[in-house]
């Protein structure tokens, strides 16, 4: 008598857990979620992948629903996903060259008896990229830091034991070598400031009038000695009419500073740079041009993403900050970005800001 009411009890709850399974299988939602979900009844049985599931294992419904997780072949994604404990903590797992996170949860009646488990699956590709060049970012920013400031100290120590007759002329060598060093040092530092700033939301613009006609020809006098060692033909045409107005202009330097000396970076002896500005009734276009690397259509799409490095740019030094930053800064002028190129075929850059802006 008891082992029929026992079983009687079984029969009912399976009829009610596929029931309960049943309105979630059906639910269009369910199905077309952007992460996995898998169904699990009290006895182990496989009752429902949703679509998102089938893309993440590699596997069709057909193969595995009905089937208990013990049946399924040891080497198999899903296997892998539903032999593992993570209920509690969800564990992270790679699987057909994807970082998966799996989480169970408990499937409750509304009883609160528990008829099952659901298994919820998450790509989280991107964000292990994302964090994997973060952490190559600061690894390489470590080193590129300690490089200038080597120099820095090198240079210090020939001042103190250099006291010859030629000194003075070596002195002011080593003194122009220092002080190259230390803005490259002090370049980075503020790109790694700029970028915490921009996570927090903490970037800051401070407007007042500003000349941009003296600002643009100030970065690129500065840059056209660069330009020169580097062998290139270097020129710039700022339209004399452009008019000041309300910037940050230490910050729109640094945009210029960075897009000018990446063109230069990117671009072999024999090559060109060239920048200009001109304007139009309601903005100014500051263009910078080169004919170095370019830039392919496929990492057109990502070139201002953080830490993002097209592969064109492998064996040039840099942070992968620099156009995110530049972008920032740019839009919160009310102005934007764009480039233009094409790989092998040069880049252009281009800044659009607003004659009145409303910062």
């Amino acid at each position: 008598m008891e082992y029929a009411r026992l079983g009687h009890d079984m029969w009912h709850m399976s009829r009610q857990a596929a029931a309960n399974f049943a309105a979630i299988t059906t639910d269009p939602l369910v199905e077309n979620l952007s992460v996995g979900i898998i169904l699990v009844d009290g006895e182990g049985v496989v009752r429902y992948l949703n679509h998102k599931s089938e893309q993440i294992l590699q596997v069709g419904r057909d193969a595995v629903v009905g089937k208990c997780v013990y049946m399924l072949p040891l080497r198999t994604a899903i296997y892998k996903v539903l032999s593992e404990n993570c209920r509690d903590i969800p564990i992270e797992m790679a699987m057909n060259g994807l970082v998966i996170q799996a989480k169970a949860t408990s499937v409750l009646c509304s009883d609160g008896s528990c008829i099952g488990d659901m298994f919820e699956l998450r790509d989280i590709s991107t964000e292990r990229q994302d964090r994997r060049r973060s952490d190559e970012f600061v690894a390489a920013m470590t080193h590129d830091l300690k490089s200038p400031l080597t120099v820095i100290f090198g240079y210090l120590d020939a001042l103190k034991n250099d006291m010859d007759e030629q000194y003075l002329e070596r002195a002011n060598q080593y003194f122009s070598e220092i002080e190259r060093n230390g803005q490259r040092l002090l370049g980075m530092i503020e790109d790694i400031l700029d970028s915490y700033r921009l996570d927090m939301g903490l970037m800051q613009i401070q407007s007042e009038l500003c000349c941009l006609t003296g600002l643009i020809e100030e970065c690129c006098l500065e840059h056209a000695k660069d330009a020169e060692a580097h062998g290139l033909d270097f020129a710039y045409n700022v339209a004399p009419s452009i008019p000041s107005i309300n910037a940050d202009g230490k910050q729109l330097k640094r945009v210029f500073a960075n897009l000018i000396g990446n063109a230069i970076k990117f671009t072999g002896s024999g090559g060109k740079v060239q920048v200009s500005a001109t304007m139009n009734e309601t903005e100014v276009m500051i263009s910078v041009s080169d004919s170095g690397i370019g830039i392919s259509a496929r990492d057109r799409e990502r070139i201002f993403t953080k830490y993002f490095r097209s592969i064109q740019a492998k064996g040039y030094k840099g942070t992968g900050l620099g156009l995110t930053i530049c972008k920032a800064i740019v839009e919160e002028h009310g102005g934007f970005i764009e480039v233009a190129s094409s790989e092998g075929a040069g880049s252009r850059f281009t800044v659009r800001l607003p004659i009145n802006p409303r910062i």
